[in-house]
């Protein structure tokens, strides 16, 4: 599987569904992915679509991550391509747009709510099948504003390209709209991403920032908690850390 291909694959009318052999990443995937999103991925258990020359479009994230902190982002869009389109789309105000139509079209409203469901369904499918289980944190928590808005754009762009056409009514008029920058049936690989040097080693987002957080708040509450106990029981001695 090509790491940068310019063109390849063969063209297709509509973006197809991966099958599970598809789905399952390899460690090129996952140097692809470091370099798209400019980060070491992590948790990152199927490839949720692919581009026609083979490398990933969307990472499929555990729905708890291995920090253990819940994660209900589960179609996660990688291409550097794809989500600069549809940041597009999200600055020119279209996310108002579509929920001010949630509120008024009735069918729309409803086939989001399907699409909400499907969501979760999703998850829960990848959680069973990749041994991360449930996650009751987020259960009925879906992401990308649904089922009764629209707050993120990229999420419901990178479900509709998961689970094909028709699973999410506006991720698929978002892909209608991106059009101008990117169609399923070619290949966009070519100068989007940096691939000479090594991956990015260093993850510095809000995910791991969050996760450092709570180890600390984690390491008060011990020591406070030692401290009360010590004062309980009238022991002393040194603290450990």
């Amino acid at each position: 599987m090509p790491e940068t291909p310019g063109t390849g694959g063969q063209p297709a009318e509509r973006h197809e569904t991966l099958d599970a052999e598809q789905r399952v990443p390899t460690e090129q995937d996952l140097d692809t992915l470091s370099r798209q999103l400019g980060r070491p991925v992590r948790d990152v258990v199927e490839i949720g679509a692919r581009c026609v020359c083979g490398n990933p479009l969307v990472a499929t994230t555990a729905p708890r991550l291995s920090s253990g902190i819940p994660f209900p982002t589960t179609f996660y869009l990688s291409h550097p391509v794809i989500t600069a389109a549809v940041s597009r789309l999200e600055a020119a105000g279209l996310m108002a747009e579509m929920t001010e139509r949630l509120e008024s079209d009735e069918e729309l409203a409803a086939a989001y709510r399907a699409a909400h469901e499907d969501y979760l369904a999703a998850r829960d499918a990848i959680g069973a099948r990749t041994g991360v289980g449930e996650v009751p944190e987020i259960a009925g928590v879906t992401a990308g504003g649904m089922p009764n808005r629209v707050k993120c754009l990229h999420v419901l762009v990178g479900h509709s390209l998961s689970a094909g056409p028709g699973a999410n009514p506006l991720g698929d008029e978002a892909l209608e709209g991106i059009a101008e920058w990117w169609t399923a049936d070619r290949c966009y690989c070519e100068g989007a991403w940096a691939t000479t040097g090594e991956a990015p080693n260093r993850d510095r987002s809000r995910h791991v920032k969050t996760q450092e957080q709570q180890d600390v708040e984690a390491k008060k509450h011990a020591r406070a908690e030692a401290r009360r106990r010590r004062a309980e029981d009238g022991s002393g001695g040194g603290e450990a850390e």
